[in-house]
C-alpha cells in the first residue's frame, strides 16, 4: 500500500471521511426519481427496489427513507382495503391480514423515523409518521409527531392535511375542543378537503351537535370526489338522532350502494334495519 493511501485511511479512521462522492449522490437521486415514478404508478415492488438502490448509493438520503416509508404505508393501506372494504374479513382471516397490515406499518414507521434522524427538520416525514401512528391507533404518539411536523413547515407538503391528521388523533383522545380547532383550520386552508370535513363532522357528532354534524356529513356524502361510505353511515345515524326517518333512509341506501361488501355496509344494514328495506339492491 502506498504511504499516502495509508495516511488517508488513518485520517479517515480518526476524523471520518465522506464515503460517497458527488457521483454517488447523483446516482442516488436518479434511483430516487425512479422510485417515486414507480410509486405514482402503484408499482410498489419496483419502487421499493429503487429506494434500496438509492440508499446504497447515499445512505444519508432522507428523501429515500421517506419514500421507502410511503411504499410500506401504501402496502398497509392496500391490505386495509382488503380487510375492511373489498370484503369484510372476520376470524382467522382477519387476524392474519391484520398482522400483515401492522408489519408494513411498523416498517413504514422505521423508515420515516430514519428520515427524521438524518434531518430533524423534515416536516413531511414527521407528518407521515403521525399518519402511521393514527393507523396503529397510537394516538398520543401520532399527535406528538404531527405537532412536530407543523413546527417544521419548510419541508412540509400540506400543513392543512397535517392539521386534519392531528385533529383526528386528538379526536380519538377525546380532546374534542382541540380537535375541532385543528380541523376547522384545516378546512379554512382547503375548504373542499373531504378528510377534514368528515372528521370535523365526527367531532360535532360526538358533541351531539346534530345539525352541524348533519350538514358536514351531507356535504361529504354528496361529493363524488370524496366517495366516503363512512360519511353516509354517520349521516344516517345523525338523521336518526334528529328523528328524520326519510333522510336517514336515503343516507342508509347511499351507504349500501358504495361498497356493498364492506364492514361499513354491514354496520349500515345492522343499524338501519329499523328504517325498513333498502331502496337499492345490496348484497347480503
Amino acid at each position: 500500500m502506498r504511504p499516502n493511501t495509508l495516511g488517508l485511511l488513518v485520517i479517515c479512521g480518526l476524523v471520518g471521511c465522506r464515503l460517497h462522492d458527488d457521483r454517488d449522490v447523483a446516482k442516488s437521486a436518479t434511483r430516487l426519481d425512479l422510485a417515486r415514478d414507480f410509486l405514482r404508478k402503484h408499482q410498489l415492488e419496483a419502487a421499493d427496489t429503487e429506494c434500496n438502490r438509492a440508499l446504497a448509493f447515499n445512505p444519508a438520503s432522507d428523501e429515500a427513507y421517506n419514500t421507502r416509508g410511503l411504499v410500506a404505508m401504501i402496502r398497509a393501506l392496500d391490505i386495509q382495503r382488503t380487510l375492511e372494504i373489498d370484503a369484510c374479513l372476520t376470524g382467522v382471516d382477519a387476524e392474519l391480514t391484520q398482522r400483515d397490515l401492522d408489519r408494513f406499518l411498523h416498517t413504514a414507521d422505521r423508515a420515516f423515523g430514519e428520515a427524521n434522524r438524518i434531518s430533524p427538520d423534515y416536516g413531511e416525514a414527521w407528518s407521515n409518521r403521525g399518519v402511521v401512528h393514527n393507523l396503529l391507533e397510537d394516538y398520543t404518539a401520532a399527535a406528538a409527531y404531527l405537532t412536530e411536523a407543523l413546527a417544521n413547515p419548510m419541508r412540509l407538503d400540506s400543513p392543512g392535511l397535517t392539521r386534519a391528521h392531528l385533529g383526528w388523533a386528538l379526536f380519538h383522545e377525546a380532546r374534542y375542543v382541540d380537535a375541532a380547532k385543528e380541523l376547522r383550520q384545516a378546512v379554512q386552508f382547503q375548504p373542499n378537503m373531504c378528510v377534514a370535513t368528515y372528521r370535523l363532522a365526527r367531532v360535532y357528532f360526538e358533541r351531539q351537535e346534530w345539525e352541524k354534524a348533519a350538514e358536514l356529513f351531507q356535504t361529504t356524502s354528496d361529493d363524488p370526489a370524496c366517495g366516503s361510505q363512512e360519511a353516509s353511515l354517520y349521516l344516517m345515524k345523525t338523521r336518526m338522532q334528529q328523528g328524520l326517518v326519510d333522510d336517514a333512509r336515503r343516507a342508509r341506501d347511499a351507504c349500501l350502494k358504495l361498497s356493498p361488501k364492506s364492514c361499513i355496509a354491514v354496520q349500515c344494514r345492522a343499524e338501519g334495519r329499523a328504517l325498513g328495506a333498502p331502496a337499492v339492491a345490496a348484497h347480503p
